[in-house]
């Protein structure tokens, strides 16, 4: 028997890893006042379809319950949250600032890091408008990253709202923009052009918006993008928005800022403000400004922004780059001379770990010779021996095992 296509065992270092990841994002979550929240793994299939569309179905885990109800395993956990917030937390005071862990699903074909099933992470502001929310999400996720050692983290930010202006200009509606942007999103040309033709964009327009996803650099390219747009005022008022979100992110700490104009994301619930965090070329976040998602399932319409985090793949970059990992800590081994000594051995045993040390003892019958290399594989600070004439003068043999040096205590 082996594990379904798309998933994997976990143990050892790539576990170590993972875990590592998430007890850092834990403290962080925790220090910029997020409060945590955990949702099921499987929710009603109309939460995840009813802004996706039924199309989205072929890519889920959908099944019908055992009374024909139709379900699906998580394929991401911001609308279960947003689910979560309207059911439980509408009427708490704004904003709602919430953070979460849990296993996602999605039935796509397995590649080099995607999985699956994979271990996503989150925050989401819910009920703040400000762009200084934005800002912090976006300053979060990269001060998250350089607290885990990724100096050269790269942080590209973008506002899909000026592609939506555009195509509004172009004689797009809102509703039939989706497929365009998710086009966009993919950066394959040939399948720009061909939606760009089933939409039947002008090709001034066509010109005007292969111009602006084009744009990526430093701040130069907020002027850039304003040439571009003069003409289409609420386009502009989009970039203006976010100039402002930019202005806060320095005295957030965030540093080596990119803007990158072509960012779509693939979600389409995104609205505003766009963001993405590389990795030795890899996205491992991303995340926006969504304020319709509440409203689109079932909720008042409320201002929200969130990312999401790649936890797998962020512990896959610690590994592949060689990164220190926390190693496991084994205090002491103590060892039975032989079987008549066994009981008050692991009364000692018992008592060092009540101290809260790390301790082990042998279970596979080892001569005290090769019991003794076994504890120096373990890599284990030191040895109690514990033999019956030693006990009878309530005396134990405490061995160094870095420095091999032995006493009786």
């Amino acid at each position: 028997m082996q594990q379904p296509r798309g998933t994997r065992d976990l143990f050892g270092e790539e576990l170590v890893s993972i875990r590592l990841v998430m007890r850092t994002m834990n403290d962080i979550f925790k220090r910029y006042s997020y409060e945590e929240v955990e949702t099921p793994i499987f929710e009603y299939l109309e939460l995840f379809t009813k802004k996706s569309g039924s199309n989205v179905v072929g890519q889920l885990y959908a099944f019908k319950d055992k009374s024909s109800r139709d379900l699906a395993l998580r394929p991401e956990l911001t609308a279960p949250v947003v689910r979560f917030y309207i059911q439980r937390l509408r009427s708490t005071p704004k904003p709602v600032k919430i953070f979460y862990f849990g296993h996602c699903f999605r039935y796509e074909e397995p590649q080099a890091r995607r999985w699956r099933q994979f271990l996503q992470a989150g925050v989401e502001i819910i009920g703040s408008k400000d762009p200084a929310a934005d800002a912090e999400v976006a300053a979060l996720s990269s001060n998250l990253m350089q607290e885990l050692g990724f100096m050269d983290r790269e942080l590209r930010l973008g506002h899909i709202h000026l592609l939506r202006e555009i195509l509004v200009h172009s004689g797009i509606r809102e509703d039939a923009q989706d497929p365009i942007l998710r086009a966009i999103d993919s950066r394959e040309v040939k399948r720009i052009d061909n939606e760009f033709k089933l939409a039947g964009i002008r090709s001034a327009d066509q010109k005007l918006l292969r111009n602006l996803i084009g744009l990526r650099g430093g701040f130069s390219v907020i002027d850039k993008a304003s040439k571009l747009l003069r003409g289409i005022p609420r386009a502009s008022k989009a970039l203006d928005n976010l100039r402002e979100i930019i202005s806060y992110l320095v005295p957030l700490g965030v540093k080596n800022i990119s803007i990158d104009l072509g960012i779509a994301r693939g979600l389409d619930y995104y609205t505003g403000f766009v963001f993405e965090i590389y990795l030795d070329g890899v996205q491992v976040a991303g995340g926006g400004r969504y304020d319709g998602l509440v409203g689109n399932i079932g909720g008042e319409p409320t201002p929200a922004v969130g990312v999401g985090y790649g936890v797998d793949r962020i512990a896959r970059a610690i590994l592949t780059r060689g990164m220190a990992l926390p190693t496991v800590r084994l205090d002491c081994v103590v060892l039975p001379v032989d079987d008549k000594v066994r009981a008050a051995a692991m009364e000692i045993v018992t008592e060092l770990r009540k101290a809260g040390m790390s301790v082990d003892t042998d279970f596979m019958g080892r001569t005290l010779r090769k019991a003794m290399a076994h504890a120096n594989a373990l890599k284990a600070s030191r040895v109690v021996v514990v033999g019956k004439k030693d006990l009878r003068e309530g005396r134990v043999v405490l061995r160094d095992m870095g420095t091999g040096k032995q006493e009786q205590i």
